[in-house]
């Protein structure tokens, strides 16, 4: 069985947010659509600050009890060769745009549940729980602001 320090799982999470603000930059140069490149945006920029926070955390809070701690569990999210599998083209409409990032969201949702019930270390569990009240926080606020595009 594969394993990682938690701190590794922890870079992947950032990776992972640097390359979806990356990808919906690059998307929102390429639509044309006005409310498209508005979401698309405003997606890029919350990325950026997910990863820029996880790159805090590591530096300034993380502990080493918890960042060199030895983790049994290599979530398929990040094997080897494998990616998020996020699906958007510059020409869907806003409301599949908001489909395909909810999905990855809730994919990163359940990677973290998985991880907590994985983790032996209450302050891994709370490390995890963390992250996954803050996404789970950015999944009901992305939803409720962009419901509000179907009014202008």
């Amino acid at each position: 069985m594969p394993q990682e320090q938690v701190l590794d799982l922890i870079d992947h999470v950032r990776d992972l947010h640097a390359q979806l603000k990356a990808y919906y930059e690059d998307l929102g140069k390429k639509s044309d659509q006005a409310r498209v490149k508005i979401l698309l945006d405003y997606l890029g920029e919350a990325e950026g600050r997910h990863a820029d926070a996880l790159g805090e955390y590591e530096h300034l809070f993380a502990s080493p009890d918890v960042n060199d701690t030895w983790f049994q569990f290599m979530p398929d999210l990040f094997t080897a060769g494998r990616a998020v599998s996020i699906n958007i083209t510059p020409d869907m409409d806003v409301d599949a745009v908001l489909r395909e990032v909810l999905r990855v969201d809730e994919l990163l949702s359940k990677l973290y549940i998985e991880i907590i019930k994985r983790a032996h270390s209450k302050r891994i569990k709370e490390v995890f729980g963390n992250l996954l009240a803050t996404n789970e926080k950015e999944i009901r606020n992305l939803a409720r602001d962009f419901a509000h595009m179907h009014d202008w």
